[in-house]
């Protein structure tokens, strides 16, 4: 039976698997309680003043000169950071506390990136920008798996997925550490996208990490990661991807997500529910959202965008039935 996307589906993406495999109880706190830690998170608010910024460089690199094409990058850059929290105007202890996060590093990236680039930005064929996608989980009813591609293009005869990362895994030979490289062959996000993608768009088969450093001093380092994964590693994906969902519905039903202690403190520093963990037993029993901490929900068919889906799949029905 052909499962039929509805917004009352259920949707699980990258960010919500990811969460659960790090630890269960992240992902009971953050995605069925909707806590979040208050403030901004730097590299997050930044990789998506980055992403902002890479939208109006491909849409625009046919349109606008190279100079002209940075500054529409450092403005949508520069409204993200606004609309973050983040202050508009920095001092001396701003830029000591940021570090290379900041909007003048990132117009010297955006700047190095359009020169870096601009060859293939010209040539290529841009065919989506921020594309939503949602795919059945097969062997399940009514889940499916849902996510967004940065974009989707032709570059020199091959129909790819682009996926913008920043990093700061710096190594002085080369500009990007060999494990940074390296992981992304076994990323969990990289092969959802090509599966998913590929449902989309007849042809596809890689995606691209488009990895650009960030660094207080080296603003030029860029690199292309294709990946191609060959269909039994897929299928095999499949298969983990639906093991997941089972194991958070499991849990979801008995009302009880156990702690993986040894995700406490990560490569990244401490857990941001740490505080919750250390002095509640049971979240779920909290008269009220602690101290230090909002609600804030993430709900992938409104963030994600699913609704375009719905109303492409309603134009295509239309048409079909108006050819009929």
């Amino acid at each position: 039976m052909t499962q039929v996307l509805q917004a009352s589906s259920r949707f699980y993406d990258n960010s919500m698997l990811s969460a659960y495999r790090e630890c269960p109880r992240k992902y009971q706190l953050r995605y069925q309680l909707h806590w979040r830690s208050e403030g901004t998170s730097l590299p997050l608010v930044f990789g998506l003043g980055w992403h902002n910024g890479q939208d109006m460089i491909w849409s625009l690199a046919k349109k606008l000169p190279r100079s002209q094409l940075a500054n529409a990058a450092l403005a949508a850059f520069q409204e993200t950071w606004v609309k973050e929290g983040l202050p508009e105007e920095l001092g001396i202890e701003d830029l000591d506390r940021f570090g290379a996060r900041v909007p003048a590093v990132a117009h010297e990236m955006f700047e190095a990136y359009i020169a870096h680039r601009w060859e293939v930005l010209q040539e290529a064929e841009l065919l989506a920008v921020e594309q939503p996608f949602a795919v059945p989980v097969p062997d399940t009813e009514d889940v499916w798996y849902a996510g967004r591609l940065d974009k989707v293009a032709r570059i020199k005869g091959e129909l790819v997925v682009v996926e913008h990362k920043t990093t700061s895994e710096y190594k002085k030979e080369g500009g990007f550490r060999s494990t940074y490289v390296e992981s992304w062959f076994s990323d969990s996000q990289v092969k959802g996208y090509q599966f998913g993608g590929s449902l989309y768009y007849e042809g596809l088969s890689q995606v691209w990490v488009d990895a650009a450093l960030v660094h207080k001093s080296v603003h030029n380092a860029f690199r292309f990661i294709p990946i191609a994964h060959q269909f039994p590693l897929l299928a095999e994906w499949i298969g983990d991807t639906r093991n997941w969902i089972e194991r958070i519905e499991a849990d979801s039903k008995r009302g009880y997500f156990p702690k993986n202690e040894g995700s406490c403190i990560g490569k990244y520093g401490a857990c941001t529910f740490l505080n919750i963990c250390r002095t509640t037993a049971a979240p779920e029993q909290e008269s009220g959202v602690p101290a230090g901490y909002m609600v804030e929900k993430w709900q992938p068919f409104e963030i994600l965008k699913l609704d375009k889906l719905l109303k492409q799949e309603a134009s295509s029905e239309s048409g079909t039935q108006n050819q009929a």
